[in-house]
């Protein structure tokens, strides 16, 4: 007896083939090791957690004095690693009516530097004054041990331990920004750490700069400075 041969069109093999096509790479973009990406930026009109109150879109830029744009990031919300990597942007941290959060401080980090160490040593003691201040303090992770090595999932962890995020230094968000993606236009990764202050509740740039600030009395001193101007932004 011959055996009957069935002929399938060309068009059903595609079919057949496409989700396993899809499953193998999936599985190879998520494979051990490999660096979440950074999100540059969300679309405007991105809703978000206060009522009917969206993220402000108009005058969005990198200037003191304009607003920043809604980046997103992968990273640890409040330092905690419990449930492993998270979206983290900028709209978590907007409060319009400033009763929660009134300022957000984003400083970003290299490795290799050890301006970024000197600073952070000197920011970890100080959680409960920010906590008073209602200041939200963002450490971006966005070299290695190498300048201009972009960051991984690795580096950021280094990171957290070696400031002992929730326990010295519980509370202070760390997020990944490999090679700068999404805050390279504000600054020159030669010089960092960068730090900004933004108004919470309008999302307006107050300060930045790059360079450490390694006391705690400068650092509360620009803090306190740029309050002063946000509350001039009410």
């Amino acid at each position: 007896m011959r055996a009957m041969v069935l002929e399938v069109p060309m068009s059903v093999v595609r079919n057949l083939l496409a989700p396993a096509v899809l499953v193998s790479l999936f599985a190879c973009s998520s494979s051990p090791g490999a660096s979440p990406e950074s999100d540059a930026g969300l679309d405007s009109g991105e809703p978000q957690y206060w009522g009917e109150t969206w993220y402000p879109t108009e005058d969005v830029g990198t200037k003191t004095g304009q607003r920043i744009k809604n980046y997103k990031f992968v990273g640890f919300p409040d330092g905690d690693r419990a449930e492993g990597p998270k979206p983290v942007s900028l709209a978590d941290y907007y409060d319009p009516t400033g009763k929660t959060i009134k300022l957000i401080h984003i400083q970003a980090v290299g490795l290799w530097s050890t301006n970024c160490r000197l600073e952070m040593e000197v920011v970890g003691p100080m959680k409960p004054d920010l906590d008073a201040r209602k200041v939200v303090w963002i450490v971006s992770v966005a070299e290695g041990l190498t300048p201009g090595m972009p960051s991984t999932m690795d580096d950021l962890a280094k990171w957290m331990n070696n400031y002992k995020f929730k326990s010295a230094f519980p509370g202070f968000t760390a997020v990944l920004d490999p090679g700068s993606r999404n805050l390279g236009p504000f600054y020159d990764a030669a010089a960092l750490p960068w730090n900004v202050d933004i108004d919470a509740k309008t999302m307006t740039i107050l300060s930045q700069g790059t360079g450490a600030k390694t006391t705690r009395d400068q650092i509360l001193s620009e803090i306190d400075a740029d309050l002063a101007k946000a509350a001039q932004l009410r």
